[in-house]
């Protein structure tokens, strides 16, 4: 239970990442340090889907028997 309350939270985060991206690109697009900002946030959100992601296929992996 607790991974799948880690996906969740992943996902939240990095959609609010996403959110504050938009935002930034959207309305500060003539401010060089906020399309660097903007672009910093692109990354720690695609960064929590894939964490989100792989977290994910850990739990449901079938598992080694050694």
């Amino acid at each position: 239970m607790k991974r799948i309350e880690n996906v969740v939270l992943l996902k939240v985060i990095g959609s609010c990442e996403l959110i504050a991206a938009i935002v930034m690109f959207y309305f500060f697009s003539d401010e060089v340090p906020a399309l660097i900002g903007g672009l910093v946030l692109l990354g720690l959100s695609a960064n929590s889907f894939y964490q989100a992601h792989k977290c994910y296929q850990r739990q449901y992996a079938p598992k080694k028997d050694d």
